[in-house]
């Protein structure tokens, strides 16, 4: 089970989610455009999240029922929180990869005790579901590692000033040449 932390962190990442899409509804209500945030914000949420988890978009598709078309848009519009939501999805990978790993060894302590006592043969099918789910959490794990690099440029932001210089130079240049 995670322990608390995890779970307030999941919370507060949730959270953190789900103010950023009703601010973005808000401004594309205010602007009067239609956009899933608005229409299902709920859905806009859980591909945010699931996202930052690092699950793949093919198991969103599978799992969720959602399009890749809707999932790629989401990730486009929200690129300028997905850093720090990911840093956050990225621990919570981690902590269940580890929670499940100690499942896996617990697992197999209490089968070879059981095999040592003669009440149980060996049986592949006894490790293999939980074996599977760590492998996939480790999966998990190191897309959202990927995704964290991924998501560590930022945009250059430019200053109404800046803008007007570089603009004034242009047309003097223009000027210039002309």
């Amino acid at each position: 089970m995670w322990y608390n932390g995890s779970m307030k962190e999941a919370t507060e990442l949730k959270e953190s989610i789900a103010d950023a899409v009703q601010e973005y509804s808000n401004n594309k209500r205010d602007e009067g455009v239609k956009s899933l945030s608005r229409m299902n914000p709920e859905k806009v949420g859980l591909i945010l999240y699931l996202f930052c988890l690092g699950v793949s978009q093919s198991q969103m598709v599978k799992r969720h029922g959602i399009c890749h078309k809707t999932i790629k848009h989401t990730l486009q519009e929200y690129a300028d929180h997905l850093g720090k939501w990911t840093a956050v999805g990225a621990r919570l990978s981690k902590q269940l990869f580890l929670n499940l790993h100690s499942l896996e060894e617990d697992i197999i302590e209490k089968l070879r005790d059981r095999m040592d006592s003669g009440k149980l043969k060996p049986n592949f099918r006894d490790v293999y579901y939980v074996s599977t789910a760590k492998e996939k959490s480790w999966q998990q794990a190191h897309r959202v590692e990927e995704r964290k690099k991924e998501t560590t440029f930022t945009r250059n932001v430019v200053t109404q000033e800046e803008y007007e210089k570089t603009l004034a130079k242009a047309r003097e240049r223009m000027r210039e040449l002309g």
